[in-house]
């Protein structure tokens, strides 16, 4: 029996992990859930560390905002 995962199925499993579905995946989906894998963990370390240019932005921000506002 072949058993189709659609991209959702995929992204679904990245946060809540069915056990055995790596099973049930063809090669292409499970390569297809490895970038995902990849694209997420690469999502969490920048939310995790943002560059200083990102912290450096939003103080700025900030700091106009406060001015205007005053």
């Amino acid at each position: 029996m072949t058993q189709n995962f659609t991209p959702n199925d995929l992204i679904k499993n990245l946060y809540e992990p069915e056990k055995g579905l790596t099973h049930f995946l063809n090669s292409e989906d499970r390569s297809e859930l490895a970038a995902l894998h990849q694209v997420k963990n690469a999502l969490d370390e920048g939310y995790l560390h943002p560059s200083d240019s990102c912290v450096d932005s939003i103080i700025a921000y900030s700091k106009r905002n406060i001015e205007i506002q005053s």
